[in-house]
């Protein structure tokens, strides 16, 4: 959990707050998230979310769109030795992801933010904020 503000530098290289690397351990995965995000997974997060991927029927089409939009841009990564992390230009130009970003922990996973489209993003969660935990029944 938590919000970092990063930046990219010219290389496509990210530097992963030290919070999110403990638990992400040695080896994990980045691919295309939803709402124009990247989103990265442990290795063992990723294989719950894989076998629930696996379990979807493949006779339909919107599930074969996804799933495959999903696995072709995953990537297996790792740390540098400065807990840097390289995102491919496919990622960067999915998430139009340019220099400023922001790096957003959320329970099973993080997400990789352009700045401008995560204050856009969360401006409008918390103009929600009420009413959606309203329409889900969920009581802190």
């Amino acid at each position: 959990m938590g919000e970092f503000n990063h930046t990219i530098d010219p290389k496509g290289r990210l530097i992963i707050p030290a919070k999110f690397r403990q638990q992400l351990g040695e080896r994990f995965v980045i691919t295309r998230g939803l709402d124009q995000c990247l989103a990265g997974w442990p290795l063992s997060e990723w294989e719950k979310l894989q076998a629930k991927l696996r379990a979807l029927p493949m006779t339909k089409k919107n599930v074969r769109q996804f799933v495959r939009f999903l696995y072709a841009a995953a990537v297996e990564c790792e740390f540098d030795k400065q807990g840097r992390v390289n995102l491919s230009a496919t990622l960067l130009d999915y998430a139009q992801l340019k220099q400023a970003c922001v790096v957003v922990g959320v329970a099973t996973h993080f997400e990789i933010w352009d700045t401008a489209t995560w204050q856009t993003i969360n401006q409008q969660a918390a103009a929600d904020f009420a009413a959606v935990a309203e329409e889900l029944d969920f009581d802190f």
